[in-house]
């Protein structure tokens, strides 16, 4: 059975070798979606500059976890997934991946697809949060490759912060992980965002409190107690606070289980920003250990969140 419809999944991306660091990163300091670098005709020189600038450092971060970045085995992981579950349950969509900075984008993605019979698309996003800067850049950009080809995007999965089958996922994560450091401060740590940008309407700090406290509420008071921290700040502007560093800081001589909220799939920036950086900077100040949740990855519980949610998406467009 053919269907005209294929489900989506949005993402970052990341990449793959170090010799492609470089126009990833060209890709994402050009995206006034994820942040504003002076006036727009100025933008694409301004990310010229700061990649060059920063080229080397990345490359050397990138190096340290493999030489590239997993994003897109864990994301076509999460991909077959999904697809094997629909299938299961009768469904015959197909299932693609479409990041952001890298391959496979939009354009040429959706050109394939329509080659294949493909009329329609559901977005399915692998953000938790929504959020202008991941969801909203990635919905725009495939809105845009879609029309200029005569394709039609229809409402898909934009978030799903308090998901009951997420937060489930979650929750097994973090009581396995904790069960090891029964005394220790449960640190949750969400990729921070621009000040300014949650000023303008953003949602996104509204929707990880959210999964906070939806989190607090399953676990109930623990020892160690809870807090919040927010890493991968870029640039001089006011960020999200308080920063994971400060929040660390304040923790020493604990022992710190930290929850990275915001992601679904190991990359960078929990490979290497929380499994090394922030690990040497909990020995610093001096936390007593340092243990890290996992991603939700392909667990059950979130596979059966993107599928029920699919599912309910494809039952609405239908209807």
């Amino acid at each position: 059975m053919h269907s005209e419809t294929a489900i989506v999944l949005l993402n970052l991306g990341g990449p793959l070798r170090l010799a492609d660091v470089e126009p990833f990163l060209l890709n994402l300091f050009n995206d006034r979606d994820i942040i504003r670098l002076g006036p727009a005709f100025l933008q694409p020189l301004i990310a010229r500059i700061i990649t060059r600038s920063r080229l080397k450092e990345v490359q050397s971060r990138y190096a340290e976890i493999g030489g590239g970045s997993p994003i897109l085995r864990e994301s076509a992981a999460q991909a077959h997934a999904l697809r094997k579950a629909l299938w299961e349950a009768g469904r015959a969509e197909k299932v693609v991946l479409c990041f952001r900075y890298t391959r496979p984008r939009a354009s040429g993605l959706l050109r394939s697809l329509k080659s294949q019979g493909i009329r329609r698309l559901l977005p399915v996003t692998l953000y938790p949060h929504d959020c202008r800067a991941t969801t909203g850049s990635s919905l725009m950009e495939l809105e845009r490759a879609a029309k200029a080809i005569g394709m039609d995007v229809i409402p898909g999965v934009l978030h799903y912060a308090t998901d009951p089958d997420y937060l489930a996922c979650m929750e097994e994560n973090l009581r396995a992980t904790l069960a090891q450091a029964p005394n220790a401060t449960v640190v949750f740590s969400a990729h921070s965002l621009p000040v300014k940008q949650i000023e303008s309407g953003d949602p996104y700090e509204r929707e990880i409190r959210a999964t906070v406290e939806a989190l607090k509420a399953r676990l109930g008071v623990i020892p160690g107690g809870y807090r919040l921290g927010y890493q991968s700040k870029v640039g001089p502007i006011e960020w999200l606070a308080p920063s994971l560093k400060t929040v660390l800081q304040e923790l020493t001589g604990r022992e710190v289980v930290l929850l990275p909220v915001s992601f679904v799939g190991e990359h960078i920036e929990t490979l290497h920003e929380l499994d090394i950086e922030y690990r040497e900077v909990a020995r610093k100040v001096g936390i007593t250990r340092y243990l890290r949740v996992p991603v939700p990855g392909v667990h059950p519980a979130f596979i059966q969140c993107l599928v029920r949610r699919t599912l309910e998406a494809l039952e609405r467009a239908s209807s």
